[in-house]
C-alpha cells in the first residue's frame, strides 16, 4: 500500500470530514513522532498491533560474487517490525 491510498484509507474512517492534503499531513506527523520515539528509546510496543525495534547489523567481510575479492560491509542500522499474535491470528 502506496501513501496514497493510506491517506485515503485514512480519510474515510476519520470522525471528522478533512481533506486529502491534511490526511497526508497528519500521516507525515504520526511517522515523524514515531522516528524520533525510536530514535530515543530503541524500541516501540503497540498493544494488539506489534513491536517496532531498532536492529544493529555487524560488519562482516564477504566475497564480490563478481571478482571474488573480499569486501568489508560496514556496520548499519535497521527497523524490524514484529506483528503481534493478536494480528496474526486474523
Amino acid at each position: 500500500m502506496d501513501k496514497r491510498k493510506l491517506r485515503k484509507i485514512y480519510r474515510e474512517i476519520s470522525k471528522e470530514e478533512i481533506s486529502l492534503k491534511k490526511a497526508q499531513e497528519e500521516i507525515d506527523e504520526f511517522i515523524e513522532v514515531i522516528q524520533e520515539a525510536i530514535l530515543i528509546d530503541g524500541k516501540i510496543k503497540f498493544k494488539e498491533i506489534g513491536t517496532f525495534e531498532i536492529l544493529k547489523r555487524h560488519s562482516r567481510i564477504i566475497a564480490n560474487p563478481v571478482t571474488k575479492e573480499p569486501m568489508k560491509i560496514y556496520p548499519k542500522k535497521t527497523i524490524k517490525f514484529r506483528v503481534s499474535k493478536n494480528l496474526k491470528n486474523n
